[in-house]
């Protein structure tokens, strides 16, 4: 559960410092945001204790554990406390609204004052590495973090460079990005950056799946830069179309239906040989197989990697938060694209992409006809195991034991904060050779 605490406050640290840089205190939403920050230390500290986070590398640490999926999810923090050189956040008991404001304006580049009450210190409490559960960030995670980046610098600059990408392409093929370490990649959510993240997650799953389909090394460059590519447009797209909670108005579905145009404009323009598909993906990845989406561009057949990142940029949809609804479960986005298959989506990708994925792809959270919780990881042999993270009883389990399941065996699929875990810290401490196998 502290993971998850640790990830609302970053949450909250990050969306303050955004409204900060959007408005002034006294403004209704900026005064929202300090107070879901101040709630967010208030549970932090909820016992009594102070709460360091440290940044030691790449990594977040909360008292002593590794934050591994926070450190990716929450990387324009990360970022924000090297560029301010703040190695420790110590967050004391009863912190002040005055002192959260303070420390989301430094971290937004708004203001130089450090927090002024002593409610929240900057390196202070600096803790050394043997007082940390230290473990190295992955190859791929780092990658991310950088393909990130580079998407920040794209929205930034208003330029594109095609050479930048498919560098962050190659280093995902060097890592091996296949379906179980790409699976635990695209886990990563930030509904407050959603379509740099989502770019990056529907860029992993397009090149797990064209591996699964036995694309070559070339193919896999062009659909991965593709990929990444897809929603480049959207940087020119209001954003308050995009951030609509609501019914969208017909103004703001305009701008919305523009973004495939314009970025397959800003691709065209800036692409060498060979890169042009990347431009016809953008164009056409919200096609349907029935000749239906936008834009209309009449009786085409649309490219084999357009039909792959339609299909995946759905599924990554649904399962991730958006503003206007909650996520949903890696199954009820299989049974989505399952239904679609044929009107919305090309029938033969959909089959491949639920052959590649499974019932229950890595990462999924379900409850067991005896009470335990847990999360599925993939074995070497093929057999469905989880990782059990709660007891029948609800209790945290208290070492991470594998058990294997069948689907007859499975009541239900939950969401991360149904169950008050986060998958893919478990993930990631399997792929560290952390959980305990029976």
């Amino acid at each position: 559960m502290s993971e998850l605490l640790a990830r609302d406050f970053l949450r909250a640290l990050f969306h303050a410092g955004q409204r900060l840089t959007k408005g002034s205190e006294g403004d209704a939403a900026v005064e929202d945001a300090v107070t879901a920050l101040q709630t967010a230390c208030s549970a932090l500290t909820i016992s009594g204790k102070e709460t360091v986070l440290s940044l030691v590398g790449n990594a977040f640490y909360l008292d002593r554990s590794l934050l591994a999926n926070a450190s990716t999810e929450f990387d324009s923090v990360l970022q924000a406390m090297k560029l301010r050189r703040i190695g420790a956040i110590t967050i004391l008991p009863g912190a002040s609204r005055g002192d959260v404001s303070d420390l989301a304006a430094l971290l937004a580049g708004q203001s130089e004052d450090l927090p002024a009450e002593g409610t929240i210190l900057l390196n202070e409490r600096v803790l050394s590495p043997s007082e940390l559960e230290m473990r190295p960030l992955s190859t791929l995670r780092r990658t991310y973090a950088e393909s990130l980046d580079s998407l920040r610098g794209v929205s930034r600059n208003r330029t594109l460079h095609l050479g930048e990408v498919l560098d962050v392409v190659d280093d995902f093929l060097a890592g091996g990005a296949g379906p179980g370490s790409s699976l635990l990649m695209a886990t990563v959510h930030n509904h407050d950056e959603l379509t740099y993240y989502h770019s990056v997650n529907v860029c992993l799953l397009a090149l797990a799946l064209g591996r699964f389909a036995g694309l070559s090394k070339e193919q896999l460059r062009m659909l991965g830069l593709s990929a990444m590519l897809h929603d480049v447009g959207r940087v020119v797209v209001d954003e308050a179309a995009l951030q609509h909670r609501g019914r969208l108005t017909n103004e703001d579905w305009a701008q919305v239906r523009l973004h495939p145009q314009e970025g397959a404009i800003a691709i065209l323009a800036a692409a060498g040989p060979g890169q042009e598909v990347a431009a016809a993906v953008a164009l056409e990845h919200h096609l349907r197989a029935d000749g239906g989406g936008y834009p209309d561009l009449g009786e085409r057949r649309t490219h084999l990697y357009s039909r792959i990142v339609a299909v995946v940029d759905t599924y990554e949809a649904v399962t991730a938060h958006r503003p206007y609804r909650p996520a949903r479960t890696p199954a009820d986005a299989l049974q989505v694209l399952l239904q679609g298959a044929g009107t919305v989506h090309d029938a033969d990708v959909v089959r491949l992409f639920i052959e590649m994925m499974g019932t229950y792809p890595p990462g999924s959270l379900l409850r067991l006809a005896s009470g335990e919780i847990v999360v599925v990881v993939t074995s070497e042999n093929g057999e469905r195991k989880g990782i059990v993270v709660r007891e029948a009883d609800g209790s945290r389990s208290p070492g991470q034991r594998a058990v294997a399941f069948t689907p007859e065996t499975v009541v239900a699929q939950l969401l991360p904060q149904e169950a008050g875990v986060d998958p893919g810290s478990v993930l990631e401490a399997v792929e560290h050779g952390d959980a305990v196998k029976r």
